[in-house]
Protein backbone atom coordinates (compact mmCIF):
# COMPACT_ATOMS: atom_id res chain seq x y z
CA UNK A 1 0.00 0.00 0.00
CA UNK A 2 2.88 2.59 0.46
CA UNK A 3 4.51 1.46 -2.55
CA UNK A 4 1.49 2.65 -4.00
CA UNK A 5 1.08 5.89 -2.52
CA UNK A 6 4.93 6.51 -3.41
CA UNK A 7 4.02 5.80 -7.08
CA UNK A 8 1.29 7.57 -7.15
CA UNK A 9 3.05 10.72 -5.67
CA UNK A 10 6.08 10.24 -7.80
CA UNK A 11 3.72 10.55 -10.57
CA UNK A 12 1.69 14.21 -9.90
CA UNK A 13 5.61 14.98 -9.42
CA UNK A 14 6.05 13.64 -12.91
CA UNK A 15 3.20 15.64 -14.54
CA UNK A 16 3.68 18.59 -12.74
CA UNK A 17 7.31 19.28 -14.00
CA UNK A 18 5.72 18.14 -17.36
CA UNK A 19 3.38 20.69 -17.21
CA UNK A 20 5.70 23.20 -15.99
CA UNK A 21 8.30 22.07 -18.75
CA UNK A 22 5.54 22.70 -21.28
CA UNK A 23 4.49 25.97 -19.74
CA UNK A 24 8.27 27.43 -20.19
CA UNK A 25 8.23 26.38 -23.46
CA UNK A 26 5.05 28.05 -24.84
CA UNK A 27 6.31 31.38 -22.77
CA UNK A 28 9.65 31.48 -24.28
CA UNK A 29 7.81 30.79 -27.94
CA UNK A 30 5.59 33.85 -27.42
CA UNK A 31 8.72 35.69 -26.23
CA UNK A 32 10.67 35.31 -29.11
CA UNK A 33 8.36 36.05 -32.03
CA UNK A 34 7.25 39.41 -29.94
CA UNK A 35 9.38 42.49 -30.87
CA UNK A 36 9.23 45.98 -29.45
CA UNK A 37 9.07 49.08 -31.53
CA UNK A 38 10.27 52.17 -31.36
CA UNK A 39 8.68 55.02 -33.38
CA UNK A 40 11.14 58.21 -34.02
CA UNK A 41 10.36 61.75 -35.41
CA UNK A 42 11.99 62.99 -38.48
CA UNK A 43 15.17 64.15 -36.74
CA UNK A 44 15.92 59.67 -36.00
CA UNK A 45 16.44 60.58 -32.81
CA UNK A 46 13.49 62.04 -31.06
CA UNK A 47 11.52 59.47 -29.60
CA UNK A 48 7.78 59.34 -30.61
CA UNK A 49 6.40 56.07 -29.07
CA UNK A 50 6.79 52.90 -28.65
CA UNK A 51 4.45 49.85 -29.73
CA UNK A 52 4.99 46.03 -30.14
CA UNK A 53 4.58 43.78 -32.80
CA UNK A 54 4.90 40.01 -33.91
CA UNK A 55 7.20 37.76 -36.18
CA UNK A 56 5.36 36.51 -38.85
CA UNK A 57 7.88 34.86 -41.28
CA UNK A 58 11.10 33.40 -41.06
CA UNK A 59 12.59 36.50 -43.77
CA UNK A 60 12.08 38.96 -40.93
CA UNK A 61 7.89 40.59 -41.89
CA UNK A 62 6.08 41.61 -38.69
CA UNK A 63 2.48 42.39 -38.34
CA UNK A 64 1.77 45.37 -35.85
CA UNK A 65 -1.23 48.31 -35.66
CA UNK A 66 -1.16 50.65 -38.53
CA UNK A 67 -1.46 53.60 -35.71
CA UNK A 68 1.86 52.69 -34.34
CA UNK A 69 3.57 53.76 -37.89
CA UNK A 70 1.14 56.16 -39.07
CA UNK A 71 3.62 59.17 -40.37
CA UNK A 72 6.35 58.15 -38.45
CA UNK A 73 10.05 58.37 -39.85
CA UNK A 74 12.33 55.72 -38.47
CA UNK A 75 11.31 52.25 -36.73
CA UNK A 76 13.93 50.83 -34.35
CA UNK A 77 12.96 47.01 -33.69
CA UNK A 78 14.14 45.13 -30.85
CA UNK A 79 14.16 41.19 -30.39
CA UNK A 80 13.66 39.57 -27.34
CA UNK A 81 16.74 37.61 -27.52
CA UNK A 82 18.83 41.04 -27.81
CA UNK A 83 16.32 43.04 -25.30
CA UNK A 84 18.05 46.54 -25.31
CA UNK A 85 21.19 46.21 -27.79
CA UNK A 86 21.68 45.56 -31.72
CA UNK A 87 18.09 46.97 -33.17
CA UNK A 88 17.16 46.10 -36.40
CA UNK A 89 15.79 48.99 -38.47
CA UNK A 90 12.25 48.36 -40.02
CA UNK A 91 10.30 49.54 -43.49
CA UNK A 92 6.86 49.33 -43.88
CA UNK A 93 6.06 47.24 -46.47
CA UNK A 94 2.09 46.85 -46.32
CA UNK A 95 -0.22 49.06 -44.72
CA UNK A 96 -4.40 48.18 -43.66
CA UNK A 97 -5.68 51.35 -42.12
CA UNK A 98 -9.22 50.33 -42.04
CA UNK A 99 -7.87 47.43 -39.70
CA UNK A 100 -5.41 49.10 -38.03
CA UNK A 101 -2.42 46.39 -38.98
CA UNK A 102 0.58 47.53 -40.92
CA UNK A 103 3.51 44.90 -41.96
CA UNK A 104 6.94 45.60 -41.46
CA UNK A 105 10.37 44.23 -42.36
CA UNK A 106 13.50 43.95 -40.57
CA UNK A 107 16.48 41.65 -42.40
CA UNK A 108 18.58 38.81 -40.60
CA UNK A 109 21.88 39.34 -39.01
CA UNK A 110 24.44 37.12 -40.30
CA UNK A 111 23.20 33.30 -39.57
CA UNK A 112 20.51 35.05 -37.44
CA UNK A 113 16.95 32.71 -37.38
CA UNK A 114 13.51 34.58 -35.94
CA UNK A 115 10.80 32.64 -34.07
CA UNK A 116 7.99 33.02 -35.69
CA UNK A 117 4.71 33.13 -34.15
CA UNK A 118 2.34 30.23 -36.38
CA UNK A 119 -0.96 31.79 -36.95
CA UNK A 120 -4.34 29.81 -35.78
CA UNK A 121 -5.81 28.55 -38.86
CA UNK A 122 -9.23 26.83 -37.07
CA UNK A 123 -11.52 29.82 -36.81
CA UNK A 124 -13.55 27.33 -35.02
CA UNK A 125 -10.83 27.40 -31.63
CA UNK A 126 -11.68 30.99 -31.48
CA UNK A 127 -14.71 31.53 -28.95
CA UNK A 128 -15.61 33.07 -26.12
CA UNK A 129 -14.22 31.91 -23.03
CA UNK A 130 -10.63 30.97 -24.30
CA UNK A 131 -8.01 31.04 -22.18
CA UNK A 132 -5.79 34.35 -23.87
CA UNK A 133 -2.26 35.27 -23.54
CA UNK A 134 -1.14 39.01 -24.18
CA UNK A 135 2.29 39.97 -24.69
CA UNK A 136 3.87 43.76 -25.11
CA UNK A 137 5.29 46.69 -23.72
CA UNK A 138 2.54 48.22 -22.06
CA UNK A 139 3.23 51.22 -19.78
CA UNK A 140 7.30 51.00 -20.77
CA UNK A 141 7.60 47.97 -18.69
CA UNK A 142 8.58 45.29 -21.67
CA UNK A 143 7.55 42.08 -22.69
CA UNK A 144 5.03 41.92 -20.57
CA UNK A 145 2.97 39.28 -20.31
CA UNK A 146 -1.15 39.14 -19.31
CA UNK A 147 -3.59 36.46 -19.30
CA UNK A 148 -7.21 36.19 -19.90
CA UNK A 149 -10.23 34.67 -21.71
CA UNK A 150 -11.85 36.02 -24.75
CA UNK A 151 -14.99 37.59 -24.01
CA UNK A 152 -16.78 37.68 -26.74
CA UNK A 153 -15.86 37.39 -30.61
CA UNK A 154 -16.71 38.82 -34.52
CA UNK A 155 -17.45 42.48 -32.50
CA UNK A 156 -17.83 45.22 -35.18
CA UNK A 157 -14.43 47.19 -35.71
CA UNK A 158 -14.61 50.52 -34.39
CA UNK A 159 -13.60 51.60 -38.57
CA UNK A 160 -15.21 49.65 -40.33
CA UNK A 161 -17.57 46.97 -39.89
CA UNK A 162 -16.11 44.69 -42.75
CA UNK A 163 -13.64 43.74 -39.90
CA UNK A 164 -13.58 41.54 -36.84
CA UNK A 165 -12.47 42.23 -33.77
CA UNK A 166 -12.46 39.60 -30.90
CA UNK A 167 -12.64 41.36 -27.16
CA UNK A 168 -10.86 39.59 -24.34
CA UNK A 169 -9.83 40.68 -20.33
CA UNK A 170 -5.99 39.81 -20.82
CA UNK A 171 -4.41 44.03 -19.34
CA UNK A 172 -3.16 45.51 -21.74
CA UNK A 173 -2.43 49.41 -21.99
CA UNK A 174 -0.50 51.97 -23.76
CA UNK A 175 2.28 50.21 -25.57
CA UNK A 176 0.48 46.81 -26.04
CA UNK A 177 -0.45 48.12 -29.77
CA UNK A 178 0.07 45.85 -32.74
CA UNK A 179 1.52 43.28 -29.59
CA UNK A 180 0.35 39.87 -30.35
CA UNK A 181 -2.65 37.69 -28.73
CA UNK A 182 -1.80 33.85 -28.47
CA UNK A 183 -4.42 31.25 -27.32
CA UNK A 184 -2.95 28.40 -24.72
CA UNK A 185 -1.71 26.58 -27.53
CA UNK A 186 0.71 29.25 -28.50
CA UNK A 187 -1.04 30.27 -31.79
CA UNK A 188 -1.88 33.67 -33.30
CA UNK A 189 -5.60 34.55 -33.12
CA UNK A 190 -5.37 38.43 -32.63
CA UNK A 191 -3.22 41.31 -32.70
CA UNK A 192 -4.25 43.96 -29.92
CA UNK A 193 -5.16 47.29 -31.16
CA UNK A 194 -7.44 48.92 -28.62
CA UNK A 195 -8.77 48.98 -25.40
CA UNK A 196 -11.69 50.56 -23.24
CA UNK A 197 -10.92 51.83 -19.66
CA UNK A 198 -12.32 54.04 -17.28
CA UNK A 199 -8.80 55.67 -16.79
CA UNK A 200 -5.71 56.04 -18.54
CA UNK A 201 -3.58 53.13 -16.42
CA UNK A 202 -6.18 50.55 -16.31
CA UNK A 203 -7.64 48.46 -19.09
CA UNK A 204 -11.31 47.01 -18.72
CA UNK A 205 -11.65 45.41 -22.06
CA UNK A 206 -9.03 44.97 -24.51
CA UNK A 207 -10.25 44.61 -28.25
CA UNK A 208 -8.10 42.62 -30.94
CA UNK A 209 -8.23 42.39 -34.76
CA UNK A 210 -9.36 38.77 -34.99
CA UNK A 211 -7.66 35.69 -36.36
CA UNK A 212 -9.53 35.48 -39.74
CA UNK A 213 -9.19 39.61 -40.42
CA UNK A 214 -5.50 39.07 -39.85
CA UNK A 215 -5.13 36.34 -42.26
CA UNK A 216 -7.22 38.12 -45.02
CA UNK A 217 -5.34 41.35 -44.32
CA UNK A 218 -1.78 39.76 -43.95
CA UNK A 219 -1.99 37.96 -47.54
CA UNK A 220 -2.99 40.91 -49.31
CA UNK A 221 -0.37 42.94 -47.71
CA UNK A 222 2.38 40.60 -48.50
CA UNK A 223 0.84 40.26 -52.28
CA UNK A 224 -0.40 43.88 -53.06
CA UNK A 225 1.16 45.92 -50.15
CA UNK A 226 -2.78 47.31 -49.19
CA UNK A 227 -5.44 45.63 -49.03
CA UNK A 228 -8.22 46.67 -51.02
CA UNK A 229 -12.28 46.13 -50.06
CA UNK A 230 -15.27 46.62 -51.59
CA UNK A 231 -18.08 48.66 -50.37
CA UNK A 232 -22.10 48.88 -50.61
CA UNK A 233 -21.65 52.60 -50.00
CA UNK A 234 -24.85 51.76 -47.88
CA UNK A 235 -26.58 53.16 -44.37
CA UNK A 236 -28.06 49.81 -42.63
CA UNK A 237 -30.04 49.56 -40.10
CA UNK A 238 -30.51 45.96 -38.79
CA UNK A 239 -34.75 45.46 -38.90
CA UNK A 240 -36.40 44.11 -36.06
CA UNK A 241 -39.76 44.80 -34.72
CA UNK A 242 -38.72 48.30 -32.59
CA UNK A 243 -36.12 49.57 -35.61
CA UNK A 244 -39.91 49.16 -37.88
CA UNK A 245 -42.19 50.52 -35.13
CA UNK A 246 -39.71 53.85 -34.52
CA UNK A 247 -39.29 54.65 -38.30
CA UNK A 248 -42.94 54.19 -38.82
CA UNK A 249 -43.64 56.30 -36.18
CA UNK A 250 -41.02 59.42 -37.02
CA UNK A 251 -41.61 59.45 -40.58
CA UNK A 252 -45.00 60.88 -42.25
CA UNK A 253 -46.20 59.67 -44.71
CA UNK A 254 -45.80 56.58 -43.26
CA UNK A 255 -43.83 54.00 -44.98
CA UNK A 256 -44.01 50.73 -45.80
CA UNK A 257 -41.62 48.69 -43.38
CA UNK A 258 -42.26 45.28 -43.97
CA UNK A 259 -42.31 42.73 -40.80
CA UNK A 260 -39.32 40.93 -41.55
CA UNK A 261 -35.53 40.59 -40.82
CA UNK A 262 -33.12 41.96 -42.67
CA UNK A 263 -31.60 45.30 -43.16
CA UNK A 264 -32.96 48.41 -44.11
CA UNK A 265 -32.09 51.57 -45.60
CA UNK A 266 -31.69 54.20 -43.59
CA UNK A 267 -30.58 57.24 -45.65
CA UNK A 268 -29.85 57.13 -49.29
CA UNK A 269 -28.11 60.04 -50.95
CA UNK A 270 -29.73 60.93 -54.35
CA UNK A 271 -27.03 61.29 -55.82
CA UNK A 272 -25.11 58.49 -54.58
CA UNK A 273 -24.28 55.73 -56.07
CA UNK A 274 -26.69 53.55 -53.65
CA UNK A 275 -28.96 55.34 -55.45
CA UNK A 276 -27.90 55.30 -58.99
CA UNK A 277 -27.75 51.82 -58.40
CA UNK A 278 -31.13 51.40 -58.14
CA UNK A 279 -31.56 51.79 -54.42
CA UNK A 280 -34.20 53.56 -52.77
CA UNK A 281 -35.06 54.79 -49.07
CA UNK A 282 -36.81 51.87 -46.56
CA UNK A 283 -36.04 49.31 -49.25
CA UNK A 284 -34.98 46.02 -47.21
CA UNK A 285 -32.49 44.10 -48.15
CA UNK A 286 -33.06 40.21 -47.32
CA UNK A 287 -30.84 38.83 -48.90
CA UNK A 288 -26.99 39.19 -50.84
CA UNK A 289 -26.01 36.73 -53.52
CA UNK A 290 -28.66 34.22 -52.45
CA UNK A 291 -26.67 34.51 -48.66
CA UNK A 292 -29.45 36.17 -45.59
CA UNK A 293 -28.36 39.41 -44.37
CA UNK A 294 -30.38 39.83 -41.28
CA UNK A 295 -27.12 41.83 -39.55
CA UNK A 296 -23.40 43.40 -41.06
CA UNK A 297 -21.62 40.23 -39.92
CA UNK A 298 -23.20 38.24 -42.51
CA UNK A 299 -23.15 40.64 -45.00
CA UNK A 300 -19.40 40.89 -44.46
CA UNK A 301 -18.97 37.23 -44.50
CA UNK A 302 -20.36 37.84 -47.77
CA UNK A 303 -18.27 40.71 -48.79
CA UNK A 304 -15.18 39.83 -47.38
CA UNK A 305 -15.42 37.03 -50.70
CA UNK A 306 -15.88 40.03 -53.44
CA UNK A 307 -13.53 42.48 -55.30
CA UNK A 308 -14.55 46.16 -56.23
CA UNK A 309 -15.79 46.62 -59.22
CA UNK A 310 -17.88 43.08 -58.66
CA UNK A 311 -21.93 42.84 -59.42
CA UNK A 312 -23.81 41.39 -56.38
CA UNK A 313 -27.30 40.65 -56.82
CA UNK A 314 -29.63 42.50 -53.87
CA UNK A 315 -32.88 40.87 -52.97
CA UNK A 316 -35.11 43.27 -51.72
CA UNK A 317 -38.88 44.13 -50.22
CA UNK A 318 -39.88 47.67 -51.58
CA UNK A 319 -43.68 48.58 -50.89
CA UNK A 320 -44.36 45.34 -50.05
CA UNK A 321 -42.92 43.48 -53.38
CA UNK A 322 -39.53 41.65 -53.67
CA UNK A 323 -37.35 43.07 -57.06
CA UNK A 324 -33.92 41.86 -57.55
CA UNK A 325 -31.22 45.10 -57.89
CA UNK A 326 -27.61 43.58 -59.32
CA UNK A 327 -25.60 45.91 -57.53
CA UNK A 328 -22.09 47.38 -58.45
CA UNK A 329 -19.59 47.30 -55.39
CA UNK A 330 -16.82 49.91 -55.12
CA UNK A 331 -13.93 50.43 -53.48
CA UNK A 332 -13.75 50.83 -49.26
CA UNK A 333 -11.84 53.80 -48.51
CA UNK A 334 -11.34 56.03 -45.46
CA UNK A 335 -9.31 59.08 -44.82
CA UNK A 336 -6.07 58.74 -43.06
CA UNK A 337 -6.85 61.81 -41.11
CA UNK A 338 -8.71 59.36 -38.66
CA UNK A 339 -5.50 58.48 -37.02
CA UNK A 340 -4.44 62.44 -36.82
CA UNK A 341 -6.55 62.25 -33.84
CA UNK A 342 -5.39 61.65 -30.00
CA UNK A 343 -7.30 58.13 -30.12
CA UNK A 344 -4.58 55.90 -29.53
CA UNK A 345 -3.00 57.85 -26.72
CA UNK A 346 -3.94 56.51 -23.97
CA UNK A 347 -6.99 54.39 -22.89
CA UNK A 348 -10.26 56.01 -24.21
CA UNK A 349 -13.34 55.01 -25.60
CA UNK A 350 -14.48 53.87 -29.36
CA UNK A 351 -14.87 56.93 -31.53
CA UNK A 352 -18.56 58.36 -31.80
CA UNK A 353 -19.58 56.49 -34.75
CA UNK A 354 -20.41 59.37 -36.73
CA UNK A 355 -17.15 60.35 -37.18
CA UNK A 356 -16.33 57.59 -39.07
CA UNK A 357 -14.83 58.61 -42.32
CA UNK A 358 -15.40 55.04 -43.95
CA UNK A 359 -18.33 54.58 -46.51
CA UNK A 360 -19.95 51.70 -45.08
CA UNK A 361 -21.82 52.20 -41.81
CA UNK A 362 -24.13 49.47 -39.60
CA UNK A 363 -26.39 51.11 -36.40
CA UNK A 364 -26.97 48.72 -34.22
Amino acid sequence: MKLLKLLWVLLLVSMSTHAADLEKELVGKILNSTVRIVAYEEDGITARGVGSGVIVSESGLILTNYHVIHKVHKLKVYLWKDRYRKPHIATVTGTDPLADLALLDIDPWPDETFHIAELETNIEKVYAGVGVIAVGHPLRMQWTITRGITNAVNRLSFITPYVMLLQHDAVINQGNSGGPLFNLDGNLIGINTYMIAPNENYTGMGYAVQIDSVARSLGQMIELGVVIRPALKLNLIPLNEDVRNFIIQEEEPDPFIPNTFGVIMNFVEPDGHAAKQGMKNFDVIVSLDGFPTNDMREITSVMNTKQPGEIVYLLVIRQGEYIIIPYVLKTLEMSLDYYDKDRYSGAVPPPDPEEKDVEDSVEE
